[in-house]
This record gives C-alpha cells, sequence and structure tokens, in this order.
C-alpha cells in the first residue's frame, strides 16, 4: 500500500501542468498514482541541535499571565530526528490561495502537523509508528497501515540508543528539508548553513509537517 489513495483530482479552472508542462486531468490523475506508490525517499537522521536544523528547546511551560515559555536547557539537544524529503512534489494551488504540497498535506490529514516557522507545536502523532527494518532501512508507517516513506540512511548508533531511550522520533516530511543536494550546487557547497535556510524556507512556505513518533527497533 502507498502513502495515500490519489483520488481523481477536482476540475479546478485554469490550466494543469506537470514540471511546467500543460497537461490533461487523466495525466494528472496518472502521476498522482504513480508518486503515491513511490515510497523510497530521501532522507537524513540527526539530533535537533544539529546545525542544520537548530530546533532550539523544548518548551515545558507557558505563563498564562504574562505569555512567557520556560524551557529546559540543553533537554532537547540530543533529541532524536528523522527527515524525509520525498523525490518529487506535488503541487496544488486554488484561487486566492497560497500553493501547497498535496503529500504534505496528506500527513496533515493523517495526524501529523504543520511544522512552520518560530514556535512549533510538536506532538506525538496517534497510530503512526518508526520501524527500523533487520536492513536498517528506517520506514514511516501512517495509522491506516502501509508505508508512507522510507529511507536508507547511516544509522549512527548513539541516535539508536537515543531512540531507543525516549521512545519516540521527531519525524519531518516535507519537499524542503535541506536532505538533497540542489541540481548544479556542488556537494561541497552544501554546508549545513545552507541546509538549514532550505528548511527554514520549507517551514515558511507551509511544505513541513512534523510529529513525535512512536519508534520500534526491529533488530
Amino acid at each position: 500500500m502507498g502513502r495515500f489513495k490519489a483520488n481523481k483530482p477536482r476540475r479546478e479552472r485554469g490550466r494543469l501542468h506537470i514540471d511546467n508542462q500543460p497537461v490533461d486531468e487523466a495525466a494528472i490523475f496518472a502521476e498522482a498514482n504513480r508518486m503515491a506508490e513511490h515510497v523510497d525517499d530521501h532522507g537524513r537522521i540527526m539530533f535537533w541541535d544539529d546545525p542544520a536544523l537548530q530546533l532550539g528547546e523544548l518548551a515545558t511551560g507557558v505563563d498564562v499571565t504574562t505569555g512567557a515559555i520556560t524551557t529546559a536547557p540543553g533537554e532537547s539537544g540530543q533529541m532524536p530526528a528523522a527527515l524525509f524529503e520525498p523525490e518529487r512534489a506535488m503541487m496544488t494551488r486554488l484561487p486566492g490561495q497560497p500553493p501547497k504540497e498535496g503529500q504534505v498535506e496528506g500527513t496533515i490529514a493523517l495526524g501529523f502537523r504543520r511544522f512552520p516557522r518560530g514556535f512549533a507545536d510538536i506532538r506525538t502523532a496517534p497510530g503512526w509508528e518508526l520501524h527500523r527494518l533487520p536492513d536498517d532501512q528506517l520506514e514511516l508507517r501512517p495509522p491506516h497501515g502501509g508505508v508512507y516513506s522510507r529511507i536508507r540512511v547511516p544509522l549512527d548508533p548513539a541516535w539508536v540508543s537515543a531512540a531507543l531511550h525516549h521512545g519516540h522520533v521527531l519525524c519531518l516530511y516535507g519537499p524542503q528539508l535541506g536532505v538533497r543536494t540542489p541540481p548544479g550546487t556542488p556537494a561541497a557547497k552544501y554546508t549545513p548553513q545552507a541546509r538549514l535556510e532550505e528548511f527554514r524556507q520549507g517551514r515558511e512556505r507551509g511544505w513541513v509537517a512534523g510529529g513525535l513518533v512512536t519508534y520500534f527497533n526491529n533488530r
């Protein structure tokens, strides 16, 4: 089972495009189905304080009178995170609205939360599971079963230990997480700072979703 069931697109005013080429609804539907079945994506694992992520401190409370947020300095740094970046984006745009990414919207519909710039409301994602497979791939599974995304990355023993200790991993999904080196950019020039800027731009655009996902170590 793929990451989602591709429904027949609704007829909207304007042209339909794939890779900037005008197409008909049948071609859009076929491409959506193909993308729904493709679950092998690009990915990275890291900790919250990684230079390419810089998620800051985990909030522990809010003063309802002043609005001041309290944190536990240093406690969130070694929280594990896994990034899932799909091979292709599925962009949609309705008249008068900003563009949205269909696969990100799919995760939100299934329990993830949008991950904007600034203060992000990070919660557990009920029913979602992150499985370490016997061959060391990581598989992100949605509540309805099947596989939403699968990545093959070198697994740092410290990261695995942290995932086992906490029992949850922050899983981030989106087409602009700073995982893949952009076309035409030498790998050496895609620095942690460049990756961070890409990630923050994706958050600003609303193209990142995330949640704390239960971790299963199938080894």
